[in-house]
């Protein structure tokens, strides 16, 4: 892999900023292909179900991941307020997909957590997702390939920053 001279910070963060929502978006328009790749006709309901209001796959599949969230961590997780996480919430239970307890021993705590239904929408979901990104990947060239290889850690690294807690460059 040849070096090649580094942009300005200003100008990798607007590449940056511009792509990766593009990204995202196209990945969204690609999963689920079809139907017949999400399996069950309830399953691929699910999953058309779910894709249908913002923000409710992340919910979800965070919930699932956790096994239960607090409104309040949910609510940090997708940066959001209290009051359009409750709106989520409300929609994906009246849906089935989620269910709500009082904490035992705090009365103020609300439990939100998965169901069966909600689980399965999220595996079928997360594998029609990363089947789509494959598909995506191997249109690649090996080349190509190396250079993502190669920026994953520091792509992690960007995401594990705390800007609120570093000054400069390189914290």
């Amino acid at each position: 892999m040849a070096p090649f001279p580094p942009p300005s910070s200003t100008t990798l963060a607007q590449e940056l900023l511009d792509l990766l929502p593009r990204l995202l978006r196209r990945m969204r328009i690609d999963t689920p292909i079809a139907q017949e790749e999400a399996g069950e006709p309830e399953t691929w309901h699910d999953i058309t179900e779910l894709r249908a209001a913002s923000g409710q796959v992340s919910l979800l599949g965070f919930l699932v991941k956790q096994e239960h969230a607090t409104m309040q961590s949910l609510a940090q997780y997708l940066a959001v307020t209290p009051a359009t996480v409750t709106m989520m919430v409300k929609r994906l239970l009246t849906q089935g997909y989620v269910e709500r307890q009082r904490d035992e021993h705090d009365w103020r705590l609300v439990w939100v957590t998965p169901t069966e239904r909600g689980r399965r929408a999220i595996r079928a979901y997360q594998q029609l997702r990363q089947a789509s990104f494959q598909q995506r990947l191997a249109q690649l060239t090996d080349e190509e390939q190396q250079h993502l290889w190669a920026a994953l850690p520091a792509l992690h690294h960007l995401v594990a920053i705390d800007i609120s807690a570093s000054s400069g460059k390189g914290e």
